[in-house]
């Protein structure tokens, strides 16, 4: 009798104990991860992202801007922005007319300006 008649024998147990012993293992790791997923509850959603809206200051009080941007083949776009007490700004050099970029968050209330930078015209 040779030595590898043996093998496919030895082979025939092992595989069937090695699978089964893997299969439960994945369903083991793969019931901790779904119970760890849903213990968790829902991911809270992010904070939106700033964003910049560029033009000439149309109009102006302590609570809103207006900047109105007119870019070659589109109409004219105007865009009405929120300020609060947070809101970065230099309230001596704002005027209307001005250029100016807002920094701004979208808000369920309307957009929040975050900070209005006043663009210096090239001369």
């Amino acid at each position: 009798m040779c030595y590898t008649s043996k093998v496919p024998r030895i082979s025939r147990v092992i595989m069937p104990q090695t699978v089964a012993r893997l299969l439960t293992v994945l369903l083991v790791w793969s019931a901790v991860l779904a119970f760890a997923q849903s213990s968790e509850g829902p991911a809270p959603a992010p904070a939106p992202k700033a964003q910049f809206f560029a033009g000439a200051v149309t109009a102006l009080d302590e609570q809103h801007i207006t900047v109105s941007r007119t870019l070659v083949g589109r109409p004219p776009e105007n865009r009405t922005f929120l300020i609060n007490p947070d809101t970065k700004w230099n309230k001596a050099a704002l005027k209307i007319k001005s250029r100016v970029t807002v920094r701004y968050q979208r808000m369920p209330e309307g957009d929040l300006a975050l900070e209005i930078q006043i663009r210096h015209s090239r001369t």
